[in-house]
């Protein structure tokens, strides 16, 4: 069984740590385009404020020089006050100017429009400014002599500071964008030049997680990396020397477990068997003797005879369950077909049991016969038990690969019924189950693997490499 199928890993073959890090750039990327956007916005509103406030110093100038001709005579009061000589190079489009007198309350005004056929700035955007942060207005007393005379208001609507904005950000984010579509370009290159070798890695993972314990990784440029192989490496080896004395650990018990019942069977057929052999004879010729002349005596001695025999029957059942016979007269495939067929006479119709077979099944080592025996026994058990199926299906195949001349015998256990059988029914009275299928196929450094057919059923498949059987055989 593969590592990644034991643990409950999945297999990843996707590598996208590259991307992770440029979009995390990209990320750092636009929140400070966002940051510089939001001081080239600041940076327009000061600009606003200093336009307005440099038009009210340029016509407070103009008032405070017109009064000072007034109070000598040079000038006439009616024409207070008078900004014409200033205003038309002192506002800007979308500028008002306004001057409230102190006291009376008088107001003068001039305003510079703007023009809305020359707006580039999208509505949406101008609409939003108006919002927030909106226009700028700038006030600025007018003193003559220490008196205070009124005051000049110049104010710059929110419609002009957005197109001055707009234009200013237009060409940051158009610079921005191009920078950061470039330093992207650079990021993703330079880092996937340095991470290379973590494909590497990754390819090792996977190797690993699919059973290659003996694969390692080799030295890389990285310190860091290399650091990361040399542990990989090492973890590898530790865990193929664990695993391969697991392995025939496993390999040792199960076949003892074999040859120990054998061992049993060989008594009980050749001690118990005999014994109740010898009892069924005498009481056989007991009840013959007695039949006339003891009558009570020979019905006894009937009974005893019935009894006899049906230690033997179970004592036959007991014998085959610890070591069938077929498996040494007549076979593997033999002793299997045997075994289908007593679950169709089971089952009397109600579910179709049969075998298919693909390949030869001789010198197959005696305990990797039995354990493949044991396995679809344990399949056929199973789906008798608890799928429900109408049709059960066998199929053993042995092929053998034409480049490293290894042999290898797949079988397959698939029903039509309901599905996998609760977690309660998959220890069975012969102690086995789906997790000592498991253990038998880890012994013999197979592979396993126990799933839901769609639309329904289950299917028990098995893969055995019968050169490593053959080897811890002998």
């Amino acid at each position: 069984m593969s590592l990644a199928a034991h643990l409950g890993l999945s297999r990843t073959t996707d590598l996208d740590l590259k991307w992770v890090l440029v979009r995390r750039i990209l990320l750092v990327a636009m929140v400070s385009m966002i940051g510089g956007a939001l001081l080239v916005l600041h940076d327009v509103g000061r600009q606003a404020d200093a336009q307005n406030a440099e038009a009210a110093a340029t016509v407070e100038k103009q008032l405070s020089w017109q009064l000072t001709r007034i109070d000598a005579a040079l000038d006439l009061a009616d024409r207070f006050p008078d900004w014409d000589a200033v205003v038309n190079y002192a506002l800007r489009p979308g500028q008002c100017l306004q001057y409230v007198a102190s006291g009376s309350g008088a107001q003068n005004s001039s305003c510079q429009g703007t023009d809305l056929h020359a707006q580039i700035a999208p509505e949406w955007f101008v609409r939003a400014y108006e919002v927030y942060p909106g226009g700028s207005v700038v006030a600025l007393p007018l003193v003559h002599k220490g008196e205070h005379r009124g005051t000049i208001r110049t104010t710059l609507e929110a419609r002009a500071i957005a197109e001055s904005a707009w234009l200013q950000l237009s060409r940051l984010i158009g610079v921005a964008a191009a920078m950061i579509l470039g330093m992207c370009l650079l990021v993703y290159v330079v880092i996937e030049r340095a991470l290379r070798p973590t494909a590497t890695i990754l390819a090792g993972l996977n190797r690993l997680a699919d059973g290659d314990l003996t694969h390692r990784l080799p030295r890389l440029r990285m310190k860091e990396l290399d650091r990361i192989a040399e542990v990989f490496n090492d973890l590898a080896q530790k865990l193929e020397l664990t695993t391969q004395e697991r392995s025939d650990l496993a390999r040792k018990l199960v076949n003892a477990q074999e040859q120990e019942r054998q061992h049993i069977a060989r008594e009980l057929h050749d001690d118990v068997a005999q014994r109740l052999s010898v009892v069924n004879g005498l009481a056989t010729s007991i009840k013959r003797s007695c039949k006339k002349l003891a009558p009570g005596v020979a019905r006894q001695s009937e009974e005893l005879v019935t009894l006899a025999s049906g230690t033997m029957r179970s004592l036959r059942d007991t014998l085959r369950y610890l070591r069938p016979p077929e498996i040494d007269d007549l076979g593997l495939f033999a002793s299997v077909q045997t075994l289908v067929d007593e679950h169709n006479r089971r089952a009397q119709g109600s579910t179709v049991f049969a075998l298919q077979g693909q390949g030869t099944f001789e010198g197959l080592p005696p305990e990797t016969a039995a354990h493949i025996y044991r396995i679809v026994q344990e399949g056929l058990n199973n789906a008798a038990r608890h799928a429900d199926a109408r049709n059960v299906s066998v199929i053993m195949a042995s092929s053998i690969d034409e480049l490293s001349n290894a042999r290898s015998i797949t079988l397959a256990v698939i029903d039509d019924g309901q599905g996998a059988a609760p977690p309660t029914a998959h220890a069975t009275h012969s102690g086995l189950g789906l997790a000592g299928i498991r253990e038998r196929v880890y012994a013999l450094s197979g592979t396993f693997t126990a799933e839901q057919r769609q639309p329904h059923g289950f299917e028990l498949r098995v893969s055995l490499p019968v050169q490593v059987a053959r080897e811890s055989a002998a």
